[in-house]
């Protein structure tokens, strides 16, 4: 086989099941048949039945245009040390980010590479991620700052035209109340969602990937920041014409993990990219936000959501 022109990484850990799921509907995109393409899965200790399950749908393949890699970790390192992993030996100009709990619609990932192949302005793009009931997921937003940290921590960026003067951190999906339409066009935004990020290879390297000290969640945002600050004309599009499923959280190992860990990322990307005084006040923010969540989940009855809130803002 001729060297790959996209490298598809895929982190795997304890979702046998939706693994096998993800692959087999990225075999389904007829665009990929005249695209040779390559498969990295790096697996991070997984307990379950994972990697023999891979390895079974890897030989009842038929031969063709791509190559499936595993790499079996003895240990769990985290999202972006096994994307590193993988970004070391992928061979494609374009590299996709692709979480093992997607599903692929239609032609969403040859439609997203012919796109970027025929943007040379653009250095990063995404699909429109679906929820399982085919209802848009939010995917990315803006890069953090203390005007959309605070607006965010203090739910104010939850009320009417907040979002359209101060560009959010997490932008509303069109089923939230003020009925954004922000996720239903193209547009450029800062970053996007790591589920299904598509980025150029040389822009990768440039940046020497992802920063290990994020475990999981947030690191995209990091990435993101340092591919902008090193090339400040590259642009990061959102697309609606690709589509996918995004089921969300199957590698979590409770559900205090993705709250904890976005607060945390945020935390990590002020203490390395703002200043000292900046990451004390968004730590205070963050705290702030963690305790209110806890008062209104209690009063609203949810008393293990607000001991999940209660217990991550001790944990900041």
């Amino acid at each position: 086989m001729v060297n790959p022109i996209l490298s598809i990484i895929i982190i795997s850990y304890n979702t046998s099941k939706i693994t096998i799921d993800c692959l087999k509907s990225i075999f389904q995109d007829k665009g990929l048949k005249e695209i040779p393409f390559e498969i990295i899965i790096v697996d991070n200790n997984s307990k379950d039945d994972s990697l023999k399950k891979i390895k079974e749908f890897k030989n009842s393949l038929k031969i063709g245009n791509w190559t499936l890699k595993i790499i079996a970790n003895k240990f769990n390192g985290g999202f972006g040390k096994a994307n590193n992993q993988g970004l070391k030996i992928a061979k494609g100009n374009y590299i996709l980010l692709l979480n093992s709990d997607t599903l692929i619609l239609h032609s969403a990932i040859s439609q997203s590479l012919n796109w970027l192949c025929s943007h040379p302005e653009a250095s990063i793009c995404t699909a429109q991620l679906l929820n399982k009931d085919k209802t848009i997921q939010a995917s990315g937003g803006f890069f953090p700052n203390l005007l959309n940290v605070k607006t965010w921590c203090l739910n104010l960026d939850d009320l009417p035209l907040i979002n359209k003067i101060i560009k959010p951190l997490h932008p509303h999906t069109p089923t939230f109340y003020t009925h954004d339409n922000f996720y239903l066009k193209d547009h450029q935004q800062d970053w996007v969602t790591g589920a299904f990020m598509l980025i150029r290879a040389s822009a990768l390297k440039q940046t020497n990937g992802f920063d290990e000290n994020y475990f999981m969640y947030g690191e995209e945002v990091e990435l993101s920041y340092r591919i902008k600050k090193n090339n400040p004309n590259s642009q990061t599009w959102y697309l609606i014409g690709p589509q996918i499923i995004h089921l969300g959280g199957a590698s979590a190992t409770n559900k205090m993990d993705p709250i904890l860990n976005e607060y945390l990322g945020i935390l990590a990307f002020f203490k390395k990219h703002k200043t000292r005084s900046q990451y004390k006040l968004v730590k205070f923010l963050i705290k702030i936000n963690a305790l209110s969540r806890s008062v209104i989940y209690f009063i609203r009855g949810k008393f293990g959501t607000a001991s999940i809130y209660l217990k991550t803002c001790s944990k900041i």
